[in-house]
């Protein structure tokens, strides 16, 4: 696990792309907490009872996309003022988890806007134990990447 804090200066554009940019897409929303005027919460469980009888076989995954649901955070969201706190766990879809590591189960990256800092968690979820921490160091190294690709200023914590 692993903890960064986006710079001052990247907070505005990496909330712009978390609501209104296409940065955040390819991730799975597992959970959404938006605590501004009130308190709301977002299961990321996906009910495939939502769509047509014959599109459900075809869904192979358990949570949404982030851009399924983005635009519901944003209306939540939109304002003069910043919600009071933002917390989204974030997850790699399961056919890239297993492309970054072997041992790798499930990769996560939590997002937590507080008292006006935005950080970043990295958590892994491992398949078979092991005290090898490759699986560790290659999600940092994929986030970290990720980031920079971004242009985001972010220092690590932990």
């Amino acid at each position: 696990m692993r903890v960064f804090e986006a710079a001052s200066d990247s907070i505005k554009p990496v909330m712009n792309q978390l609501l209104k940019g296409t940065a955040f897409d390819g991730f799975l929303a597992r959970g959404v907490e938006i605590s501004a005027l009130t308190r709301i919460e977002i299961s990321g469980v996906l009910d495939k009872n939502f769509f047509p009888e014959a599109e459900r076989a075809a869904i192979n995954r358990i949570y949404v996309r982030w851009d399924e649901i983005k635009h519901l955070a944003f209306s939540l969201i939109r304002g003069g003022k910043p919600p009071r706190s933002l917390k989204i766990i974030f997850a790699l879809p399961d056919e890239e988890v297993t492309a970054l590591h072997e041992n790798a189960s499930a990769l996560f990256l939590n997002l937590l806007f507080e008292e006006g800092k935005l950080r970043f968690t990295t958590a892994v979820s491992q398949r078979a134990f092991s005290l090898d921490k490759s699986l560790d160091a290659a999600w940092d190294s994929y986030i970290k990447d990720f980031f920079f690709k971004n242009k985001w200023s972010v220092s690590t914590l932990s």
